[in-house]
């Protein structure tokens, strides 16, 4: 190719990154936007339920069409669904589940193809730092839009949310090189894998305890704590995703993921002994914010294009990207019964299971190549012996 790449080191052209970036950024801020302005309805169960369902039916859908018409209707799609909340709001309750239903559905139905543009356009060894940059944009702006657009009710959301999804249709009219065909996978072929169940039962079981425990969190330390525990943790949690995505490509994947398990379920420990301890109660908030900076990068956008390995990752990421929608609905569903939680058995069943999902960690295989490692200590030491040389 002819145009530039990125920058120095990153090899992804500027128009694929622009690509992959704002489709990625605008499509996972409409999504939260929704939810959050679901969580209180009656029906929100509607919303991560029909996303789960679509997650698997998308790439099923996507194998058959070019992925770029593909996505362009998926975009559009998303358009419509934001805006039929204010011709469905007439018919009551039913009309809000079916508005939820295909807010859930138009998210769900293309969010694997365009996560699947990351291993399609980005090498193995530079996949962490790109997809490092778009969370982090992602999760620096994501409050903005939760508090003016998530505040509103569903027929007042529905024209800033169709704007903002609109805006993603200008990214169709760049020519983009999306690369060969990559070869086809089946479910059946995905789910059984070892190297597959050992990184998604971590995931899984940090995206239950993540979301389960806050309201546990605000029932024990308040509203007030659990707003510095949001507002820290998407600082934090955004700077990570940087960090966390920078070390990925440096340091490997399965290592970068046990130091965020391991603060995580520290923190969660540290509470159960001392919870009213100020020191302990900030690093519970830091730990939490590093440990979902990094699993965010790790498991939305890295561990399921490294193991897709030259074949189609659509699948891939429809299964992985599961964990989440799971986590909200379970959190909404159980929320009133964990609010009469004792916080004395929450805390340290929480920290019991984030250890424990640190034992498949283990035995995974680490999916960063070791070529790519000892060719790029090999440069550094090059790079050393070059600046001796030139003080000599």
């Amino acid at each position: 190719m002819t145009e530039k790449a990125l920058f120095s080191g990153i090899s992804i052209h500027r128009r694929q990154f622009l690509l992959i970036f704002f489709l990625i950024v605008n499509s996972i801020t409409w999504f939260f936007t929704m939810f959050s302005v679901a969580k209180d309805l009656q029906f929100f169960w509607v919303l991560p339920t029909a996303t789960i369902v679509s997650l698997l039916i998308g790439p099923l859908i996507a194998e058959k069409v070019p992925r770029m018409r593909f996505l362009f209707f998926w975009v559009l799609v998303g358009v419509i669904s934001s805006l039929l909340p204010v011709f469905l709001s007439k018919f009551g309750e039913h009309g809000t589940a079916v508005s939820l239903a295909l807010w859930g559905f138009s998210f769900g139905i293309g969010a694997p193809s365009a996560l699947a543009l990351m291993p399609a356009l980005t090498r193995v060894e530079e996949r962490g730092r790109v997809g490092g940059v778009i969370f982090f944009v992602t999760f620096a702006i994501l409050p903005l839009f939760v508090l003016t657009i998530g505040n509103l009710d569903i027929s007042s959301s529905s024209l800033p949310l169709a704007v903002w999804r609109g805006l993603a249709l200008l990214l169709f009219s760049l020519k983009v090189d999306l690369g060969a065909p990559l070869k086809p996978v089946s479910y059946t072929s995905i789910f059984p894998r070892r190297e597959f169940l050992l990184f998604f039962a971590p995931w899984l079981i940090f995206g239950l305890v993540h979301q389960l425990e806050y309201p546990v969190i605000e029932q024990s330390f308040g509203t007030n704590y659990m707003w510095t525990l949001t507002i820290v943790e998407s600082v934090v949690g955004s700077l990570f995703c940087f960090i966390g995505g920078w070390s990925m490509d440096f340091w490997g994947r399965k290592w970068t993921i046990l130091i965020g398990l391991m603060l995580l379920g520290l923190g969660f420990a540290l509470l159960s002994f001392f919870p009213l301890a100020l020191v302990v109660q900030a690093f519970y908030i830091g730990a939490d914010g590093i440990a979902w900076g990094i699993f965010t990068v790790a498991f939305g956008l890295v561990i399921w294009g490294d193991m897709a390995n030259h074949q189609q990752a659509e699948k891939f990421y429809g299964l992985g990207s599961i964990p989440t929608p799971l986590a909200l609905l379970a959190a909404g569903l159980a929320s009133p019964w964990l609010k009469t939680l004792d916080a004395s058995k929450a805390f340290p069943l929480a920290s019991f299971f984030l250890f424990l999902a640190v034992i498949p960690i283990f035995f995974a295989p680490e999916l960063l190549p070791e070529k790519v490692v000892k060719e790029r200590e090999l440069r550094k030491y090059v790079e050393e012996a070059k600046k001796i040389a030139g003080r000599g």
